[in-house]
């Protein structure tokens, strides 16, 4: 086996809610690059949220700047705010235009898991029996059910983020977003390298992208009393709001710091870090045309960094082997790489 062959490329895509547009930008930047899909340059593909909406589009071979517009078009549409009596009664946000839009032929439509042409995991939390869950491709014999799972109900379980979109129920559980435990799925793919798909640590290459992620810090100037006005302000249901981006964050930087040691320089992490001025305008659910500038023009200025160094020029210039899958439609032949 040569050096080229040894190499084994994963794409790891962090959750963030409409920050997502910075990570397909990057993506559709870097399929422009290369002139094909961004799936045939990795061997896994591993998304969180909105991060395993746009894995499980990517391991279908779906455009990124395909994702690019949906989020541009239809992102309002997305977050348009309900009556929920400010989030107490129910979720501020209906799922029901996203799986409309998921549900289109040009994206998932009716296929199912088993139809990804890369292999890909996406985490998500069984909240009925409490534990966390990996949907994953048939890329292992042991991976006998997912792949029977809809596209569409796979991307609105990661994606069933508290306090922002109720739980999802299909296969008769309920599931919320697994941005709570691995919102930066790195780390779980690094495992399902090594456990399921046979890799040595030394040859994981790993790049992640990231959604502009928030440093959720404590203002000295509020009270420090642990109730829900110090946590949410004055509206109670901001609350859950605060508690989950100071979960997804620290997650994050917690699974950033343990692959740089776990990989060193075959870690190439893509994301930026919210200037003062510039976070005001960005946020999960904030959809108007500043948060759109912002996502837009900083992921072109990172993919251009990126395209200009050798480390993601090495990412750029794999080609991973055809996939096995056990199971499902592409069982039986190979997938090009």
């Amino acid at each position: 086996m040569d050096s080229e062959q040894a190499r084994f490329q994963v794409l790891a895509l962090s959750g963030g809610g409409y920050r997502g547009l910075y990570t397909a930008k990057i993506l559709a930047d870097l399929e422009e690059d290369i002139g094909g899909p961004i799936a045939r340059r990795f061997d896994l593909i591993a998304g969180t949220s909105i991060g395993g909406i746009l894995a499980l589009a990517v391991a279908m071979e779906i455009p990124a700047e395909q994702m690019v517009k949906l989020f541009e078009q239809h992102g309002q549409e997305i977050f348009r705010r309900r009556f929920s009596l400010w989030g107490i009664v129910r979720a501020p946000y209906s799922p029901e235009p996203l799986k409309r839009l998921l549900s289109a032929t040009e994206l998932f439509g009716e296929k199912t898991l088993g139809a990804c042409k890369h292999p890909v995991i996406v985490p998500a939390i069984n909240y009925s029996a409490g534990q966390p869950q990996l949907f994953k491709t048939p890329h292992h014999a042991s991976f006998k059910r997912d792949h029977q799972f809809r596209l569409v109900d796979v991307a609105l379980a990661t994606s069933a983020a508290p306090a922002y979109f109720p739980r999802h129920t299909f296969n008769n559980n309920q599931y919320v977003d697994g941005g709570l435990y691995a919102n930066a799925p790195g780390l779980l793919a690094l495992h399902e390298a090594q456990t399921f798909l046979g890799q040595q640590p030394e040859s994981v290459h790993m790049m992640s992208i990231g959604t502009m992620s928030s440093k959720f810090t404590a203002d000295p100037c509020r009270n420090r009393n642990g109730g829900t006005y110090d946590w949410g302000g004055i509206h109670p249901a901001n609350m859950p709001k605060r508690l989950f981006g100071l979960s997804i964050s620290v997650q994050e930087s917690l699974c950033d710091f343990m692959l740089q040691h776990r990989l060193g320089a075959r870690y190439v992490p893509l994301d930026d870090v919210l200037t003062d001025e510039r976070a005001g305008a960005v946020a999960l659910d904030k959809t108007n045309g500043p948060a759109r500038e912002v996502l837009i023009g900083a992921a072109s200025e990172k993919s251009k960094i990126c395209l200009g160094r050798e480390d993601c020029q090495a990412f750029l210039h794999h080609h991973c082997a055809p996939p096995k899958f056990y199971y499902g439609p592409n069982a039986a032949r190979e997938t090009q790489c």
